[in-house]
């Protein structure tokens, strides 16, 4: 009776609601769509749409390809009326930047280009500053992006943040 429901539910929705298929996440499971004139996430087992704001980890597979492989494949599918592609990536690389992994981290760190390293300045200095399951390399790369942006602010030395604690 429940999956009698569901498969009511769905087919009312198809009826009711323009979904598109940007870009393939997960080969054969996971997509990047637009819906209703929305991004959101095609998520398994069901393939039901999830607003981007709570796909989360589902779509960092996409930093283990090249961003501007990724970019260039989406924007293809993308007509002049679609959302901006920028959402999406801002997305992904703020969730790949928070992860609890060095390869989430590591990988989405390739793909902050250097005009977009004060937007996620905080996370990338939670990096470089070993507030995170990051290596030392992704650490060291943090802290260079930083650097070349003029963004590093290096910690105050112990006694001065044991001043601040109180």
């Amino acid at each position: 009776m429940l999956a009698e429901h569901h498969q009511q539910t769905d087919i009312l929705l198809e009826m009711t609601v323009e979904m598109r298929k940007i870009l393939e996440i997960k080969p054969g499971q996971t997509w990047l769509i637009i819906l209703d004139g929305q991004w959101a996430y095609e998520a398994p087992p069901n393939h039901h749409a999830v607003p981007l704001g709570k796909a989360s980890i589902g779509l960092l597979p996409l930093v283990e390809r090249p961003r501007d492989e990724v970019e260039s494949e989406a924007r293809a599918e993308l007509g002049p009326t679609d959302p901006d592609l920028a959402g999406p990536v801002r997305f992904v690389i703020s969730t790949g930047l928070s992860a609890w992994s060095d390869h989430w981290i590591s990988h989405t760190l390739r793909w902050v280009r250097p005009g977009e390293a004060e937007m996620f300045a905080d996370l990338l200095h939670k990096i470089a500053t070993a507030q995170t399951a990051a290596s030392q390399r992704t650490q060291h790369a943090a802290k260079k992006l930083l650097k070349e942006q003029g963004l590093w602010r290096p910690l105050p030395d112990r006694s001065k943040r044991d001043e601040l604690r109180g």
